[in-house]
């Protein structure tokens, strides 16, 4: 190996890992281990540059970090034991060989590979490092730490883990890892408690309390994690972001629950699965109901060309579905939960729980809309678009209309366009704007491709959508029925003041998908090429 070659494998992330580990051992604290790193690899940089050949590269590179360790130890006086022991050192040829023994590596991996999650050990790093597999930079980064103050915590954890290994490794965990899914809005007001439960630890921790109340120490033999920790991470759990309000809450006795609907992926199917039986039947409804108000229907204001309704009801369904949900929620809650008052936080949301072995299904579909004033002649803009499973988001909530071309293209496009006008940099905006479905040529005119309209007929479009759902009493009853009955077994009592959102975000998220999918299956929807699901109102 030629000195270029050794140079480039001295510059292998874990390679200086290996550098710092072994520095990091040898010293009191990280300053120390931070020094003695870098004068080996600037020794071993300079002893390099004087070889032509190197028959060993970690024989060579171990030969002067013994050295450089060996002095420093003399000129501390740390004593000739210290340097003994990094003389024993030398006669190994890979690195890793000095980090740990083989025996105790592989008993860390097995620990590792048994418990998916770890403890509040040390924080963060260990369970990112570990478990999550994030490298050192990333970790640094997420948790806004130096990566030399990350390798500080990573050597110290394993020196505490190891006293706990033949404890942990004697314990037969059986309890399969789950990741949450969020569903919902979480809080307008600054404390979404979903964001302290990133970590695998974390929301399986918090699965733990989802049917009965557990103490700290049940919660610590059931995952094999020491209690300082687990009550470390209860705390902070209750808390959530703004201190009074988390994913679990404490009662009496030192237990813990949780205190949001949570459920297995299983019963969110089932759930679904009770919308979805009846799609057909609410489907073949909605062609009645858009045969009815065709008339109606093509004598919107529209100030864009005209489309079929297959076309338009890509951005009437999700109005006609919103109704539909609303009309079963109502009937529940009169039925099943007339004497319960809901939940007042400004906390919408649930979590899915999800293992390894399961295939979830989570179609939705969700609406985003954006405004603008005083924009390409009109006084007031405004543009919403629906986005999903077969829909692309064409763009965000309060999207700056004025900086994006391609949406000032199909501004400008209302009434038609001509294209052999345009300047260099506003055809290149076409061409946007024709890609993203918003504009689309029509012999020499450039013309909108999507649902634009006057603006005071906004709210006539809004109610002929919601309309879309009229006659449909009947079909929500059953569901409804349904649905309470199912509720009824599963939600738990302490959270029965969250029946709106487990009948909204954990019985009817995917509806939506499946009313779009029997609409597109019966012909009253077409197969989206561009354009659709948006809708763009002005006022002059």
């Amino acid at each position: 190996m030629n000195s270029a070659e050794a140079i480039k494998r001295m510059e292998d992330r874990n390679f200086l890992d290996k550098i710092y580990g072994f520095a990091y051992r040898r010293s009191r604290n990280s300053h120390e281990a931070e020094d003695l790193c870098s004068e080996i690899i600037l020794a071993a940089l300079d002893a390099v540059k004087k070889q032509s050949e190197i028959d060993s590269f970690y024989g060579f590179v171990w030969t002067v970090a013994r050295r450089v360790y060996a002095d420093r130890c003399r000129e501390s006086r740390r004593g000739a034991e210290t340097v003994e022991l990094a003389e024993n050192l030398a006669g190994r040829d890979d690195i890793g060989d000095f980090i740990e023994e083989q025996e105790q590596r592989d008993r860390l991996r097995r620990i590792f590979r048994e418990i998916t999650f770890l403890s509040k050990s040390y924080r963060d790093v260990m369970v990112m490092f570990y478990l999550d597999e994030m490298k050192v930079k990333d970790i640094a980064a997420r948790l806004g730490l130096l990566e030399t103050t990350v390798k500080q915590r990573l050597f110290s954890a394993r020196n505490t883990v190891k006293k706990e290994i033949e404890t942990m490794n004697e314990r037969n965990l059986t309890l399969k890892p789950v990741s949450l899914q969020f569903f919902g809005t979480g809080s307008p007001v600054g404390n979404d408690a979903r964001n302290k439960a990133e970590r695998l630890f974390s929301q399986n921790l918090v699965y733990l309390c989802k049917d009965r109340p557990r103490t700290a120490k049940e919660l610590s033999d059931e995952l094999c994690v020491p209690m300082p920790y687990v009550e470390e991470e209860l705390d902070i759990q209750c808390k959530g972001e703004n201190g009074s309000y988390g994913l679990l809450r404490k009662l009496e006795g030192d237990r813990y629950i949780t205190n949001v609907v949570l459920v297995d992926y299983e019963e969110y199917d089932a759930a679904n699965k009770i919308y979805e039986r009846y799609m057909p039947e609410v489907c073949d409804r909605v062609r009645s109901a858009v045969e009815e108000k065709r008339a109606e229907i093509e004598s919107l204001p529209f100030l864009g060309p005209r489309r079929e309704p297959e076309f338009l009801l890509w951005s009437m369904i999700n109005r006609c579905w919103y109704k539909i949900e609303g009309i079963v929620r109502e009937l529940v809650e009169k039925r099943f939960y007339s004497g319960v008052r809901p939940a007042g936080r400004p906390f919408t949301a649930v979590a899915i729980a999800v293992r390894p072995e399961d295939r979830p299904k989570f179609d939705f579909y969700g609406n985003d809309g954006t405004d603008a004033a005083d924009i390409c002649g009109y006084k007031y803009v405004h543009m919403e678009n629906r986005y999903g499973k077969r829909l692309k988001q064409s763009f965000a909530c309060c999207e700056n209309t004025s900086q994006n071309p391609a949406l000032l293209m199909l501004l400008r496009s209302i009434g038609g366009l001509e294209a052999a006008n345009l300047s260099e940099s506003d055809r290149e905006s076409a061409a946007k704007a024709i890609e993203a479905g918003y504009v689309r040529k029509n012999g020499g005119l450039l013309e909108p491709n999507v649902i634009v309209l006057d603006g005071n007929g906004i709210e006539a479009f809004h109610a002929l959508s919601v309309g879309l759902a009229d006659g449909l009493d009947d079909i929500c009853e059953k569901i409804a029925d349904e649905l309470g009955t199912f509720m009824k077994k599963r939600l738990p009592v302490h959270l029965n003041g969250e029946y709106r959102n487990y009948a909204d975000l954990i019985a009817g998220i995917r509806g939506l998908s499946d009313l779009t999918e029997s609409c597109l299956a019966d012909g009253l929807l077409c197969q989206p090429k561009g354009g659709e699901g948006i809708v763009v109102t002005v006022n002059r």
